[in-house]
Order: structure tokens, then sequence, then C-alpha cells
């Protein structure tokens, strides 16, 4: 499998059925706790809170592979999953949307048909620390947004949509004192929850200006909100919206994605730690 390949299967369209209709969004795959003993890790699937907020029931469409690791193309498994929202685990921090679903639940079901799901899961290893975002990457880097925008797939693919972009806010900055920054890219709904990526394949230039070659993958960030302005000129920042229900006021889009900073998910580490000490 090429680094393309990889990133297309590392994403998750999340469906809900909540009070007034139908909203979509996107997940991506997180490994937390990995041993390097046992090669074990506790599988996950990250998105915004506001995503599953309110969610009755959610829709999760896995693709599938043979006891072989071969693709079954076309094939694919819909799970419909009851009390949706309170199975997500939430980050501890309020003004942090994000959070976690673990899923080996579900490993454990679809392998009783002697089948396995077919999924790329990202890592700690796949954050950037602070000395290679401060010391490697470009205050103005080219990102990779992948998901569903206006839940938008090739549903019998089960593939997501990609889209490119810059930062429009340093990495190494925390936007106006959180921990996010924002990026020049089209986002609508559907896309909350995608991951942001920096993704080079063949070569990429380094912050000294020296070219490096090999490919290069960094999840850098999440996408949650985008920056707009209503028709009185009020620049606001909001939730990417899940679904099309009407606004009373006209906001107009300015292709501003605000992203959380990846690195706020190694705080996920500890509460899965202590429910797994517990059990």
């Amino acid at each position: 499998m090429n680094i393309a390949e990889w990133v297309l299967l590392s994403t998750i369209r999340i469906e809900t059925n909540v009070p007034g209709g139908v909203s979509t969004g996107t997940g991506f795959f997180f490994s937390f706790l990995y041993d390097e003993n046992t090669k074990t890790s506790v599988p996950t699937i990250v998105t915004n809170k506001h995503v599953i907020k309110n969610a009755i029931t959610g829709k999760l469409r896995f693709s599938l592979q043979d006891s072989e690791g071969t693709p079954l193309k076309g094939e694919y498994v819909d799970l419909i999953i009851d009390n949706f929202e309170k199975r997500w685990i939430m980050h501890p921090d309020n003004e942090v949307d994000l959070c976690i679903l673990p899923i080996a639940y579900i490993h454990r079901e679809i392998e009783k048909s002697k089948k396995n799901l077919y999924y790329t899961t990202l890592s700690m290893k796949d954050i950037p620390d602070t000395m290679e975002i401060s010391n490697t990457l470009s205050r103005i880097e080219d990102v990779t947004i992948v998901g569903y925008p206006d839940g938008i797939w090739d549903s019998y693919n089960n593939m997501p949509i990609v889209r490119k972009g810059i930062t429009a806010t340093s990495l190494q900055l925390d936007f106006e004192n959180k921990p996010r920054f924002l990026v020049d890219a089209a986002i609508y709904g559907g896309s909350s929850g995608s991951p942001v990526y920096i993704f080079n394949q063949g070569s990429y230039s380094l912050f000294n200006g020296g070219v490096a070659f090999g490919d290069r993958l960094r999840l850098v960030g999440i996408i949650y909100a985008v920056a707009q302005h209503t028709v009185d000129g009020d620049i606001k920042i909001i939730d990417v919206p899940t679904n099309k229900m009407p606004k009373a006021i006209t906001q107009i889009p300015n292709n501003l994605g605000v992203a959380i900073h990846s690195r706020k998910l190694k705080e996920f580490e500890k509460i899965l730690e202590e429910r797994i000490g517990n059990h």
C-alpha cells in the first residue's frame, strides 16, 4: 500500500439520527496506548463532540478484508449503533471539541464472520512533537484534508473526498491563544472531524530551505469550525454544521477552516489508561 492509499483508508463517514433529521460528519482511525512489547493498542475513531451531539443512533460503514488481508471491493458492513452519543469518550476540556469511540468490540463482532475491518490507523508517532514543529515544519505548509464535505462520498467504494489547502496561521502558534490554527481551504458541512495532514510524496521542502527526498505524512490537526462573516459585517467562528438546517442569519463562508492542534489527542491516553485499569 502506498502512502496515498493509506491516507484514503484513514477516515470513516459518520451518519447520525438526531432530533429533526439526519447529520453527517467525519471520523478517523487512531490507536492509543501502543505497547511495543505486545504490539497491542486501543483502536478508536476520533471526531468532534458536536458531530455526535444529541445523536439517537449512529451509522458507521466499514470496508472489509478477508482472512488473508485482501480487500473485498464493494463489500462493507453498516453498523447501526444505539445510544450513540453516550458511547463516546469526551475530551476533558470543554473547549476542546474532540471525542473518541473505542472500537475493539466491533472488531470482535466482525471477526466472527471470518472477515476483518479494512482501514489504516494513525497513532502518536504520526503527531509531530514540539521540536519537529519548530525546527522542521514551515510557517506556511500545504495541507491535505480528508473527509465527507456535505456528506459527499464514493459510497460503493466507501472512499472519502480529498481537498487541498495551506495553513493560514502558523502551526508553531496557538491562534488567539487557544490550541487551534486556521487553514485556507473550502470547508463545508460534513467536514467536521476531518484529519488535517501534511502529506508529501517523493520530496518536500524543509524549514531551512533544503529539500528532503521520500514521503511524509504528519497529522497536524482536526477540523472543527469555520470562520464566517454575516451580512452585517460581524466575523464569527462557528462549528462546522453537520446538517443543512436553515439559518436565521445569513452567514457567508470565507474559506477559512479552524483546526484543533493534534497534540490535544494525547490527553485521551490518561483517560484510557484509567478505564483499562478499572477493568
